[in-house]
């Protein structure tokens, strides 16, 4: 009768402890990305009205951003507030521009050879580029499970860098490459522009961040080798060109050298309109190449 009633009560304190998990999960508050907007908003302004830029000494890479301590001018009457629409929700980036640069703006498409240095809000760097590397705005297209993968980077970067201008190269021969006049500053980004509510390994959810910059090169990106330039591949205009499959097999357009599917080539039919329907033969799957 006591092992019976021992195990009644242990099936009961299963249940009960089953149903208190069902109950907290059902509590769990679900991510609000608008209201989640608002809170870094604050959190940067509050950073950027307290804080200042401290340009870089000789031998350092990067400049600091420091608390003000004696009067300093802070980074909020200096910084550029540029609002961004990603996911329908409007944004506030903000960034520092040092030194503009000399070279050519690249887009949110292109490939960019730069250094960089990443902080959380509380001062914890996270991550940092002091040598130049290649940088893919519009990411790396993986054929077999039909996604962009590789180098693709965050929407504060790809709305941010199109603002500065890459150098010069004045590199010589046998010596390591090196640029003058380069685009540097600081990228200042909510987390619906940075690693959203999911974060990352060395970056918690819904941290605000900001990115010591320097963009050196800029190539203007052309994944397939179609000669179209990715920037052209964004056919509905909404600032990515992962969304844009003519043909409708799951390749995207900036990474499919074929992008009608007729079988020639899209370099090799660029010009040209053979059924005069106001769509280029490369991507009308009706025109005369793709009948014959």
């Amino acid at each position: 009768m006591k092992l019976k009633f021992k195990s009644s009560l242990s099936i009961l304190m299963l249940v009960l402890i089953i149903f208190s998990c069902k109950k907290d999960d059902d509590n769990t508050v679900p991510h609000d990305p608008i209201a989640q907007e608002k809170t870094d908003d604050k959190r940067l302004i509050d950073y950027l009205q307290t804080h200042y830029y401290k340009p870089a000494t000789a031998g350092e890479h990067f400049g600091i951003v420091d608390t003000i301590m004696n009067g300093e001018t802070p980074l909020m009457d200096k910084v550029v507030t540029q609002e961004v629409t990603h996911n329908d929700i409007k944004y506030k980036l903000y960034y520092y521009m040092h030194e503009v640069g000399v070279g050519e703006n690249p887009t949110r498409y292109d490939s960019v050879f730069v250094k960089y240095k990443g902080f959380k809000l509380d001062s914890v760097k996270f991550d940092e580029r002091a040598s130049n590397v290649w940088l893919h705005f519009a990411g790396s297209f993986d054929y077999e499970t039909r996604r962009v993968t590789g180098n693709g980077v965050v929407q504060g970067w790809k709305s941010g860098f199109p603002n500065f201008k890459s150098g010069i190269n004045v590199s010589q021969p046998g010596e390591p490459i090196r640029f003058d006049n380069t685009g540097k500053g600081v990228l200042f980004m909510p987390s619906g522009l940075a690693y959203g509510n999911t974060g990352s390994i060395s970056i918690g959810a819904n941290e605000p961040l900001l990115f010591h910059i320097e963009l050196s090169l800029v190539k203007a990106a052309d994944y397939d080798n179609d000669t179209i330039l990715n920037k052209d591949e964004d056919l509905d205009d909404n600032g990515e060109v992962i969304d844009d499959d003519t043909d409708k097999d799951g390749i995207p357009d900036f990474a499919d050298a074929d992008d009608d599917n007729d079988g020639t080539l899209t370099k090799d039919e660029k010009e040209g309109d053979d059924d005069g329907d106001g769509i280029p033969n490369y991507l009308d799957e009706d025109s005369k190449d793709s009948k014959e």
